[in-house]
């Protein structure tokens, strides 16, 4: 029993490996529209380096930030495609603020800054009872300067009589970007996506471990549990002989075995009263693309609702319906309306049509301990005669 239990294990990894190599490309592919601005969300969330301790030559792409309590000029304004306005101002830059540098806020902030720069030159005209106590918090990316704000930010020093050498000297062409990251992105748009990244990777990671830990084993080892643990050596010798449709699916004398999803089920048959073809037909944009097949299993007992159902392949559909009308006697196959209708209104009549009748077969004598199977829903079936079983699958 053991073994068996090991070859789901592995049939459950394989099955699942996909899914995670799937999500953990889909986690870097988020990662990598969003560039260089991933790895600067570590330095955002400590608060960014201050500004005036980082030399000139590693501003680049550095999220920085700065209490802002000193400012010259707004020298330019910028209006975005959807109506953003942004302000650029010249402020102190270094330990002994002997350069300039640039930074960029959104309109809100501008009002705050004004005064300082208001404050800032009176306290240079030597006005006493100002002090640059007030100040204003800008967090965000430093970058290059483009075309436009480096003229900008160049005419201001110009007309106020600075030299070309004096320009050289002391103008910084960098600006900081308030509340921005990398290549201008929102932080709203990166914590979104990383975040999402995050979840999708973790789910991945998650779902690989619990397959190699056998954690997906624990539905299908209460299935063999509705025998006892005495009929091991049965399930296993019924397994190894069981017929196989496809890759996933096998039909024993004591159970349908089902290793195609990440959780391998075993359905025990003398609990199948009823099955059939389930179609779903696809569309997109109107078109039909296709249809997917499934199997639809009804229990002897439970409270009427659909008991579980799995995947098949359209190349098996007709084969498996014939093998479970010509081997199991107790079971209805196939699907009809006054099929539908009898099961739920009169379960004992419906059961009489086969099952009660099957009972003192040799298969008929495996003992019922619950139905042990989940839910599904259905739109398209098969069709059924209920008085002698026969059935016609749908094309």
């Amino acid at each position: 029993m053991e073994d068996l239990l090991k070859q789901f294990k592995k049939k459950s990894i394989k099955n699942v490996l996909p899914v995670t190599i799937i999500l953990t490309i889909a986690a870097v592919i988020l990662f990598l529209i969003n560039g260089a601005a991933v790895p600067q969300l570590f330095s955002m969330f400590f608060g960014g380096i201050n500004l005036d301790d980082i030399p000139s030559t590693r501003l680049y792409n550095t999220i920085a930030s700065s209490e802002i309590s000193a400012v010259y000029d707004c020298f330019a304004e910028y209006e975005s495609s959807d109506g953003q306005i942004y302000e650029y101002y010249i402020i102190p830059y270094g330990e002994e603020w002997e350069k300039y540098i640039g930074v960029r806020v959104k309109e809100s902030k501008a009002p705050d800054l004004d005064r300082i720069c208001d404050d800032t030159w009176e306290y240079l005209m030597g006005n006493e009872e100002i002090s640059l106590d007030n100040t204003v918090l800008v967090k965000g990316n430093v970058r290059l300067m483009d075309y436009e704000e480096s003229k900008y930010f160049k005419e201001w020093f110009r007309d106020m009589e600075f030299t070309d050498d004096e320009i050289e000297d002391c103008v910084v062409e960098y600006v900081l970007v308030d509340d921005r990251f990398a290549d201008d992105i929102s932080p709203l748009r990166l914590y979104l996506m990383c975040g999402v990244g995050i979840i999708i990777f973790l789910i991945g990671v998650w779902a690989f471990i619990k397959a190699c830990l056998g954690l997906y084993l624990k539905d299908i080892k209460k299935d063999f549990a509705q025998l006892g643990a005495y009929a091991e050596g049965q399930i296993v010798s019924d397994y190894e002989n069981a017929c196989t449709f496809g890759k996933g699916i096998r039909i024993g004398r004591l159970f349908t075995y089902n290793t195609a999803s990440t959780s391998p089920r075993a359905y025990l048959n003398n609990n199948i009263a009823w099955l059939y073809q389930h179609r779903t037909k696809n569309y997109t944009n109107g078109l039909y693309t296709g249809s997917n097949y499934s199997l639809v299993l009804y229990p002897v007992n439970g409270d009427g609702k659909v008991a579980d159902s799995f995947d098949i392949k359209k190349k098996d559909k007709d084969r498996i319906l014939e093998y479970y009308a010509n081997n199991f006697p107790h079971m209805v196959v196939g699907f009809s309306e006054e099929l539908r209708d009898l099961y739920h209104r009169d379960r004992g009549a419906f059961l009489a049509l086969r099952y009660a009748q099957a009972q003192t077969d040799a298969f008929g004598q495996i003992p019922l301990q619950g139905d042990g199977f989940g839910q599904t829903q259905n739109s398209e079936f098969g069709q059924a005669s209920p008085q002698n079983n026969d059935f016609t699958p749908m094309p």
